[in-house]
């Protein structure tokens, strides 16, 4: 029996690999916090408590550096979900 390799089933069903579709997510939920006020219990909970070895918010700045998005660019949802588009083609 051959081997199907992933890759060719992604390009088949037209779906890129698992990274991009989670950093999209990230960067979607975090767009969707950074509009909300800033007294919300989202928003508050971007704020460090402690220090674990890699924050949230560590993360989703390398993934808008990665992307080329800013973190005011969010204020615009529609610009901000075209801009982090990068789940599926």
């Amino acid at each position: 029996m051959d081997r199907i390799r992933k890759k060719y089933i992604r390009g088949t069903t037209h779906v890129r690999c698992f990274g991009d579709k989670v950093r999209e997510a990230r960067l979607r939920w975090f767009g969707h916090v950074q509009r909300r006020d800033s007294e919300h219990i989202g928003r508050r909970m971007l704020r460090p408590r402690g220090r674990p070895k890699r924050r949230f918010m560590d993360v989703v700045k390398e993934d808008m550096k990665l992307v080329g998005v800013r973190e005011e660019e969010a204020e615009d949802r529609v610009r901000w979900r075209q801009m982090i588009r990068c789940g599926d083609p």
